[in-house]
């Protein structure tokens, strides 16, 4: 048994989904508890201004900018977002990462790409975003809990709309292709396009991988039909309330298995070796609330 949780998200996405999958620990108490661990990972920092960088240099070209000018106004995102953060010796410094998005428009130009950005109520889907209610209530508010998410694009390739994700990394080859196409992330984006009476082709996801001394790029295309949606829909369901009956419980199971080492270490390592948490919580961690609507943090 765990201590009291706070309170139920009203807002669901699908790495909250995930941590909950891979551990109900960590979601108790990064989701429920609201720690997060002191500092910012540089892979995150990174990843999120090559984002806005790529966003930006997207709704330039989509408003009528020569791509030239598009581009650079993705540079200038990318540098504002990027800011003073300290690198250290990461490969993922501001000077790689403006490189790595211009090595991206040299890969999949603007004007040429065979993935046209689509438009969507009369709007290019750029950043394409959505939150859909559940036949599932909250706890204590009674609503239905939303499922949410966005992806960096929805576009069209030939005759299908697919649901675009970039992706930086530091090592590409088959393993990761592979690695896309049971991930649920990507068949969330396309259930929530077909919810909403889209015709979701499938995902196309593309890896820029970053060294200190050059880049490179592998695109994976994955199919979604309707028998995967609906098997992850059902998974969905299921899954949630596993939750619920958590936080009803209050007892959040640790899985004390390899998903504690997963992506370099869970960040509540740790706090799950240590008989009495609390000291290391207060003094390692801080609290942080993740919006999923909004993809802020509120410290």
């Amino acid at each position: 048994m765990t201590t009291t949780p706070t309170t139920f998200p009203e807002v669901l996405d699908s790495s909250m989904l995930s941590s909950f999958t891979n551990c109900p620990q960590l979601f108790f108490r990064a989701h429920i508890q609201h720690w997060k661990l002191q500092g910012e990972s540089i892979h995150l920092h990174a990843g999120s201004a090559y984002a806005k960088g790529l966003e930006a240099a997207r709704r330039s070209f989509m408003a009528g900018d020569l791509p030239s000018i598009a581009e650079g106004k993705g540079l200038g995102e990318l540098i504002h977002a990027y800011g003073d953060f300290e690198a250290g010796q990461e490969a993922k410094s501001l000077p790689r990462m403006c490189g790595a998005l211009e090595f991206y428009f040299s890969q999949y130009p603007l004007q040429t790409d065979i993935a046209k950005i689509a438009t969507v109520g009369g709007l290019p889907a750029v950043e394409w975003s959505f939150a859909i209610p559940l036949p599932i209530k909250h706890p204590e508010t009674g609503n239905p809990l939303l499922f949410c998410g966005r992806t960096d694009a929805l576009v069209q390739m030939a005759g299908g709309l697919y649901a675009l994700d970039d992706k930086t990394t530091s090592q590409l080859g088959a393993s990761w292709s592979r690695q896309w196409d049971l991930r649920g992330q990507f068949i969330g984006y396309a259930w929530a396009m077909r919810t909403l009476g889209l015709q979701p082709a499938g995902t196309i996801v593309r890896g820029v991988s970053i060294l200190k001394t050059k880049y490179d790029t592998l695109q994976a295309i994955i199919a979604q039909p309707d028998w995967k949606i609906d098997r992850w829909y059902e998974q969905l369901e299921g899954k949630i309330s596993q939750m619920l009956e958590c936080y009803r419980t209050g007892n959040w199971r640790y899985v004390m298995d390899e998903a504690c080492n997963h992506y370099g270490q869970c960040p509540m390592r740790q706090v799950c070796l240590s008989n009495d948490p609390e000291p290391w919580l207060r003094t390692y961690y801080e609290k942080s609330t993740w919006n999923p609507l909004t993809r802020e943090e509120k410290k």
